[in-house]
């Protein structure tokens, strides 16, 4: 998006708009508009949804956040950056919880805005692709369980929509409860094999001497027990989807025989003579780091690039924050109908929600919303219908890495630095890493660092 971009300049002071405003038309931006308070920028929206809106947190009458909550009531959907002169932590929360891109302290500087601008403006874009891509899958009633509209869910849908229609073998990577089953079936049923099965199977909950049996099936007296042929998973799947999850906890010797049985489409039961021609896109998953896999000799190698043909990563919870109101709505109506008592959850209650860390990710987050719509009677759910863990001193605000807390009244920049600089840390010093779990480019991070004492001694990389 670029000078066709449409956007939106609400502040109450005359000075601070044509400031802004001249910034923006020297990026290129044609379109821009201007309210001097929160009524009249609602109206311009209604009119013409902006492509951006840029809104000053403090205004008289209606502030910023609220006017944000007013457009998304409305379902104008809209990237929004937020401006303010009293920087606190706590506002930051707040207008993270509700959907804000990026906060920036006044007195806003050109070459800070322009960054944050360009970023905005392709977040809309993307939005808008999501929407659309949301609203075809729901027409064919084929998304379900599929919730989320944070960018590493965008690039999830994508990869999805190219991937389904494909035999490729797909390989899920993901934290234990971030959803891989999920994305498994999506592909299965968005695929051409919907009107088979698809079967999954748990390779680190069967013991490898049952596991086999499962994979392949059995003939009758194979062992003591077998007094019946029996086929397996990959029999059952034949013509669909096979689901592999924890491929990792695999024994070795049983991994050849998998990687045998892709590679010739052919499975042969245990105790059995004959082989049994077999048509089956193979789907795995693990919730292990690759890279240590392999090294450890865990997972075969030439078995990883067999099932390895096309990725996909799901990000753990924590790193998609925005996705947590979203899901914690659909929870409740999807595991508690019988709910309708509760009419959602009040602000305080989202804000635990938000600040939480969620290292059991997604399934921890379905668990804490069926506990508790279990105990609030009717209304909203409160904080003291969460769990425990989630109301804890020592978690009010926590940042996205672990470990970190931020005490109340402390300013942006010093939460912004304690948290690149832990980050930084817990990811043993490497840049790439610590940027891609912070959700920023690797030149922002180089740039924070510069700016701290002692963390300037690394050139930008070019």
């Amino acid at each position: 998006m670029g000078a066709s971009s449409r956007i939106l300049i609400v502040d109450d002071h005359p000075g601070v708009r044509r400031g802004l405003r001249s910034a923006l038309e020297g990026f290129g931006h044609a379109d821009v508009v201007e309210a001097a308070e929160a009524e009249s920028a609602l109206r311009m929206a209604l009119e013409q949804p902006p492509d951006l809106i840029i809104v000053d947190l403090q205004m008289p009458g209606r502030n910023g956040l609220e006017l944000i909550a007013d457009l998304q009531e409305r379902g104008i959907e809209t990237t929004a950056i937020v401006l303010t002169g009293h920087g606190s932590i706590e506002s930051a929360i707040d207008a993270m919880r509700r959907g804000v891109f990026e906060y920036i302290e006044k007195p806003v500087r050109s070459e800070r805005l322009k960054p944050v601008v360009d970023r905005a403006l392709e977040r809309t874009a993307m939005r808008r692709e999501l929407q659309q891509l949301r609203r075809e899958m729901i027409r064919s009633g084929r998304l379900q369980e599929m919730v989320g509209s944070s960018p590493g869910m965008v690039e999830i849908y994508r990869l999805i929509e190219q991937v389904a229609p494909t035999t490729a073998s797909v390989l899920i990577l993901g934290e234990s409860g971030t959803g891989k089953e999920v994305i498994a079936r999506t592909l299965h049923r968005l695929s051409p094999r919907a009107g088979r099965a698809m079967v999954a199977i748990n390779c680190a909950a069967i013991p490898g001497t049952l596991l086999e049996t499962e994979l392949f099936g059995h003939e009758k007296g194979a062992f003591t027990g077998a007094t019946a042929p029996r086929s397996g998973c990959f029999e059952q799947a034949d013509g669909g989807t096979l689901f592999l999850d924890e491929i990792g906890d695999m024994p070795a010797d049983l991994q050849s025989k998998l990687l045998r049985a892709l590679e010739e489409r052919k499975v042969r039961r245990v105790g059995g003579t004959s082989e049994i021609p077999v048509d089956v896109r193979v789907v795995s998953a693990t919730n292990a780091e690759i890279d240590a896999l392999l090294a450890d000799g865990r997972l075969r190698e030439d078995l990883y690039f067999r099932l390895n043909v096309f990725t996909v990563k799901i990000p753990p919870l924590r790193e998609r924050i925005e996705d947590i109101p979203i899901l914690a709505e659909h929870f409740l109506r999807l595991d508690a109908p019988e709910a309708s008592r509760i009419v959602g959850f009040s602000d305080a209650a989202l804000r635990l929600l938000v600040q939480h860390a969620w290292p059991g990710n997604v399934r921890e987050l379905r668990n804490a919303v069926q506990r508790a719509s279990i105990l609030c009677p009717e209304g909203e759910i409160q904080p003291e219908h969460l769990p425990p863990d989630l109301r804890a001193p020592s978690r009010a605000i926590r940042s996205s890495a672990d470990g970190v807390f931020v005490r109340t009244g402390t300013s942006l920049e010093q939460a912004e630095r304690d948290i690149i600089l832990a980050t930084l840390q817990a990811c043993g010093g490497n840049k790439p890493q610590t940027a891609e779990t912070l959700g920023i480019s690797l030149r922002t991070l180089y740039t924070r660092l510069h700016s701290y004492e002692g963390g300037g001694k690394e050139s930008e990389p070019s």
